[in-house]
């Protein structure tokens, strides 16, 4: 697959990243994911959320990331949303569940980065009944951008009181909200800051574990902001 070609469309999708807060991406055809869920899975050892692993830098380097997509948010983040920091500023990391982590399920937040990328590795299937499979819960452009750490840590900590399946229940009778299960092996991207997102839990009755890609871009909050400080927590 031709992922310079691939990347050349994106920006073209932007008007519609500002206006939605998210846009779908095309398959990434002809990869064998099953190679790479299993490498990268092996290299996760057990763990739920691990930051960029030799096999996972292998895939993004193969899809051309830093090469092809990361100039081309940076383009945008500094046009639209008055970024000034480096090219470098990105957070990469994987989340694999299974139906043994409930815990996971419906902790909803917004993200420090300006940009969230998920790139679909493995997704359980269900074959008759829907049941969860711990898809992908969001709430676009919900709040405004800001590049304020206090007004950013207000936010985030006013919308906390939706983290969890009620919560999230309650909020969708205010403001519209998406599901994305990634069964069709889309990838997503959303505006970090903007979107408040969460994923269901995975039901009893899937057997596979669920593997997404992660790749954050730009976080605009000051070196020791919330943002980087439950990164730091999270990856202990």
């Amino acid at each position: 697959m031709n992922f310079e070609k691939y990347w050349d469309c994106i920006e073209f999708k932007f008007d519609d990243l500002l206006k939605y807060g998210f846009i779908h991406l095309p398959p990434m055809s002809e990869i064998d994911l099953k190679e790479i869920d299993g490498k990268i899975t092996n290299s996760m050892q057990g763990k739920v959320f691990k930051e960029l692993s030799s096999e996972h830098k292998i895939f993004l380097d193969k899809i051309l990331l830093d090469k092809c997509l990361a100039p081309k948010l940076l383009q945008l983040a500094r046009e639209k949303f008055k970024y000034k920091g480096s090219i470098s500023n990105q957070y990469h990391v994987a989340r694999m569940v299974t139906n043994e982590n409930k815990n996971e399920g419906y902790r909803a937040h917004f993200d420090s980065h300006i940009f969230t990328l998920v790139i679909p590795i493995n997704i359980p299937k269900y074959e008759s009944e829907y049941a969860p499979t711990g898809e992908l819960i969001f709430f676009p452009k919900i709040r405004k951008f800001t590049n304020n750490e206090f007004v950013n840590f207000i936010g985030k900590l006013w919308f906390y009181r939706y983290a969890s399946k009620k919560g999230i229940d309650k909020l969708s009778m205010k403001h519209t909200m998406y599901t994305n299960n990634f069964e069709d092996y889309r990838p997503l991207l959303f505006l970090g800051k903007s979107v408040f997102h969460t994923n269901a839990i995975i039901s009893d009755k899937m057997s596979s574990h669920r593997l997404t890609l992660l790749a954050h871009y730009f976080d605009s909050s000051p070196k020791y902001g919330i943002g980087n400080l439950l990164r730091i927590i999270r990856n202990r």
